[in-house]
């Protein structure tokens, strides 16, 4: 093989893994913590495919209403103890048109801001529409919870 096509063929995967790598650094949603961002309905029970989201519970969601929103997933935690139905999380996009939602301590619901280019529905923390123009409610995750670690799957 001559240099010239041996550098080509190199080149071609090397452009490839880079802008595949661009692509996933630019998606991350670096909205962690206990911030202001979304969460919802859970439905608890058994494995329903892959982990999307690994929480250290001793050290996050300690609070009720603390969220944390990553991966495209927004957990809130809805009460005390480290039991399924004391947490809430939702695909973080609004049904309508996609735009990330996020979650209001105050009024302990979801919105779809219209300054993320949103059109201002709101969502209950079980993920069902409050406000249109949305139709139909947030899409709810599966959690699990071994010891501190919950999973959402």
């Amino acid at each position: 093989m001559e240099r010239k096509e041996f550098l080509n063929k190199i080149s071609g995967g090397l452009a490839f893994t880079c802008v595949a790598c661009m692509m996933a650094a630019c998606s991350k949603d670096d909205n962690t913590g206990s911030g202001n961002n979304t969460g919802g309905n859970n439905t608890g029970g058994g494995s329903t495919g892959n982990t999307l989201l690994t929480i250290n519970l001793a050290t996050q969601l300690l609070a009720i209403n603390d969220f944390v929103s990553d991966k495209g997933i927004i957990i809130v935690r809805k009460a005390a103890g480290n039991v399924v139905s004391s947490f809430a999380a939702f695909v973080n996009a609004c049904p309508h048109q996609g735009v990330a939602v996020t979650f209001r301590k105050p009024s302990n619901d979801f919105y779809c801001s219209p300054q993320n280019g949103g059109h201002g529905s709101t969502f209950s923390i079980t993920g069902a529409v409050t406000n249109s123009p949305a139709t139909s409610g947030l899409s709810a995750r599966t959690i699990e919870i071994s010891g501190t670690t919950l999973s959402v799957k």
